[in-house]
């Protein structure tokens, strides 16, 4: 059966943050269409049925990733006591590839629209909203590029409402952005999952930190069409 393409074209946007609160801050999101959400949702969970597979992590497909505890190897259905030498090295490598192969994963979902930006800032309150600001305004101008509207799902609980200042500082006439942003936790939405691991390995790319030197370059290779991510 055909499926029935929406009357106004629309995208879900799912964003999350990164940087480590002293020098850099980032944000990163995943854009999908709403014609292809089910085929991306499919795509995700092949790759999290393969990672509950996989023999050397046996992650289950519920478990919630987040891209700070793969990069070390960290968590409740990661740490593997007892582990030492080359079979703690071995771990860690696959635990840190898990990062890797969802940028793959996330290259392959139909007419997705990966966006990431970042600062360097010497006043992280400051300097976190005034990015968060820039680009949902970057969100709006590509909707609007593409004669489109989206609607954005952030990682919270809604306390923090910088995007939703956000969202109100966008000129009316010319917003494509529908409602204010949405809060879930991303413990329980894969895309926002997804766009955790986004956010972690742009900023990795312009951080360069020395102990993360293995993943510098995954996002680029992964996503070369991404845009960004790009200073703002």
């Amino acid at each position: 059966m055909a499926t029935k393409e929406s009357a106004a074209p629309l995208r879900i946007i799912y964003g999350d943050d990164a940087g480590d609160a002293r020098t850099i801050t980032a944000f990163a999101s995943l854009s999908v269409h709403l014609d292809d959400l089910a085929a991306a949702k499919q795509e995700l969970l092949r790759f999290r049925a393969s990672l509950e597979e996989d023999p050397a992590l046996r992650l289950p497909i519920h478990a919630s990733l987040h891209a700070q505890d793969l990069a070390a190897g960290r968590g409740r259905h990661l740490y593997r006591p007892g582990l030492t030498g080359a079979g703690r090295e071995a771990h860690l490598a696959a635990c840190r590839g898990v990062i890797r192969r969802g940028l793959e994963t996330l290259a392959a979902v139909p007419r997705a629209r990966v966006t990431a930006v970042y600062r360097e800032t010497d006043d992280y309150g400051r300097d976190r909203p005034a990015l968060q600001r820039a680009w949902l305004a970057r969100i709006n101008a590509e909707l609007a590029a593409a004669d489109e509207y989206g609607v954005v799902i952030v990682d919270g609980d809604g306390t923090d409402t910088c995007l939703v200042d956000a969202y109100h500082a966008l000129p009316g006439r010319d917003r494509r952005i529908v409602g204010v942003p949405l809060f879930e936790s991303a413990r329980i939405n894969y895309f926002l999952q997804a766009a955790d691991l986004l956010a972690y390995a742009a900023y990795q790319s312009v951080a360069k930190r020395p102990e993360r030197e293995f993943m510098w370059d995954w996002f680029g290779a992964a996503l070369p069409w991404a845009d960004g991510p790009t200073a703002r």
